[in-house]
């Protein structure tokens, strides 16, 4: 079964022109989103989705800059007509957006439900196979992989190229993975193109589409994409994401 990637938000919690905040879109038959920055709800409209279609979130952490649309989506939902939403996500994302949510009492009645996914977790959506593994972040995180019968998407969330998401990723079809900063900066909780190719390098991935991209990339992102396959070796594509970007696989 083939997979259908868009991505959503491709930028930071800094305004950076052209790319909204965290989020995508993976679907073989129903969509899931994961991630929903600022911006997100916006980009789902674009690409062609309405908020009725999108009824199952996975988060990878509680940053703002990839949660602060999920209760606009939510929202949405409901003044069209449908109240029931799925969120899967860290420890702490339901206590979040209840404290969120309880702002507003108009939004009562909103029935989100929440399940808390662990590194480690295995389980099934929408007919698609769904690892979480624990990803290097300065908050808890966590890194998807979903799978088809014959299909495989990673995405990091936010991170630094460690072995979880490395061994995540083995012989993935794609990888999205987040690409902050480019050379030379050293950072830690986020990854940089040398190291994020050196950590990937053997690893059996197809293609690397890079995203979350602060404005300091701007200028750089043909260096950034040289960098990466520098480390990560020959037979690997490597690419700069967009937003509004559709990828299938």
């Amino acid at each position: 079964m083939d997979l259908e990637v868009t991505l959503l938000g491709t930028g930071v919690g800094i305004p950076h022109s052209g790319r909204a905040q965290a989020g995508l879109v993976i679907r073989a038959e129903e969509p899931i989103l994961f991630d929903c920055g600022a911006g997100a709800l916006l980009r789902l409209a674009e690409a062609g989705l309405s908020p009725l279609e999108v009824d199952l979130v996975l988060l990878t952490h509680l940053h703002l800059d990839h949660v602060s649309d999920l209760l606009p989506l939510a929202k949405a939902r409901w003044l069209m007509g449908e109240s029931e939403m799925e969120v899967y996500g860290p420890e702490g994302t339901a206590g979040w957006f209840e404290a969120v949510r309880g702002l507003y009492s108009y939004l009562k009645d909103l029935d989100v439900s929440f399940t808390v996914v662990n590194p480690g977790d295995e389980f099934c959506l929408n007919g698609l196979r769904i690892r979480a593994r624990e990803a290097v972040h300065s908050i808890p995180a966590l890194g998807y992989r979903i799978e088809s019968e014959t299909k495989s998407v990673v995405y990091s969330g936010d991170t630094e190229p460690v072995e979880s998401i490395r061994l995540l990723a083995e012989g993935a079809d794609l990888l999205v993975h987040e690409c902050s900063f480019p050379e030379p900066f050293v950072i830690t909780n986020h990854a940089t193109p040398r190291r994020l190719g050196l950590t990937f390098k053997g690893a059996g991935v197809k293609r690397i589409v890079l995203t979350h991209l602060y404005p300091q990339t701007v200028g750089f992102e043909e260096a950034m994409v040289r960098d990466v396959l520098e480390g990560v070796g020959p037979g690997v594509e490597v690419e700069i994401g967009r937003d509004l970007q559709r990828i299938s696989i």
